[in-house]
């Protein structure tokens, strides 16, 4: 049964515009967010992680909730969930929705990393060996990756963890649909709290900047992705279970 839950929220997805409408709308974020730097230091990487720099990135993290985060709050409003409900199981049903919310955060925040890349690329290099800007590349996770070469998968690299970033607010603004019916209200709070966390972030080793891949709090890239990806875990983990207790109250 919960292999049929996640068939028909696969089908729920692909089918709808809105997938494909916020793969675009991260990258004209990332374009949005880089106001009137434009190509930056004369390369690719470098224009990419100032987009994810500026403060118009935070709109990437809204497109990467619009797909499916108010899905809980659409299936109450039609009374689709108690039907899908009564068909199968309570807690496949939560698990099979958040699921598809996380995974869909993040491959939103790839594939829509890979638009900007495909647009800038046409305009210069990977890198600019001579700009300063490497200096801070060079001193995060996945440097090796530039020092090989591998500039695109570097980049994609980057996406992913903040893809998993965008799991915990897409996760956070499903979790918020069960209280406040405006859907609106449930995409922007999330990057709102966000924010404000960015604003008081300390200068600690383990502070909210630890998602973006230049940090690298652990001697081995592999230990850096890891400690991201069970943070993200743990807090979608705490949504899953405050949206199956809430939820439950609703049927």
């Amino acid at each position: 049964m919960k292999k049929h839950y996640l068939l028909t929220d696969l089908k729920r997805l692909v089918k709808g515009y809105e997938l494909y409408v916020s793969i675009i709308g991260v990258a004209a974020s990332l374009i949005f967010s880089l106001e009137n730097e434009g190509f930056t230091n004369n390369c690719v990487v470098s224009t990419y992680l100032m987009a994810t720099e500026m403060s118009g990135v935070m709109i990437a993290y809204v497109f990467c909730a619009f797909p499916f985060a108010t899905v809980f709050c659409d299936d109450l409003e039609n009374g689709y969930a108690r039907y899908q409900v009564i068909r199968g199981n309570f807690t496949k049903y939560v698990l099979s929705k958040v699921s598809i919310i996380y995974v869909t955060s993040i491959i939103t925040m790839i594939l829509g990393t890979i638009l900007f890349l495909a647009v800038y690329k046409t305009q210069g290099p990977w890198i600019d060996w001579e700009s300063g800007s490497i200096q801070v590349t060079m001193a995060g996770a996945y440097s090796g990756l530039i020092t090989g070469g591998h500039f695109f998968l570097y980049c994609v690299l980057y996406a992913l963890q903040l893809g998993l970033l965008a799991g915990i607010l897409s996760a956070f603004a499903a979790f918020l649909s069960l209280y406040i019916t405006n859907k609106v209200t449930v995409l922007v709070l999330p990057v709102l709290v966000y924010q404000i966390l960015l604003e008081y972030a300390g200068s600690g080793k383990f502070n909210i900047f630890i998602f973006r891949a230049y940090a690298k709090p652990f001697q081995q890239d592999w230990q850096c992705f890891l400690f991201v990806f069970m943070l993200s875990f743990i807090f979608v983990s705490g949504f899953t279970f405050g949206i199956y207790r809430k939820l439950k109250t609703k049927l």
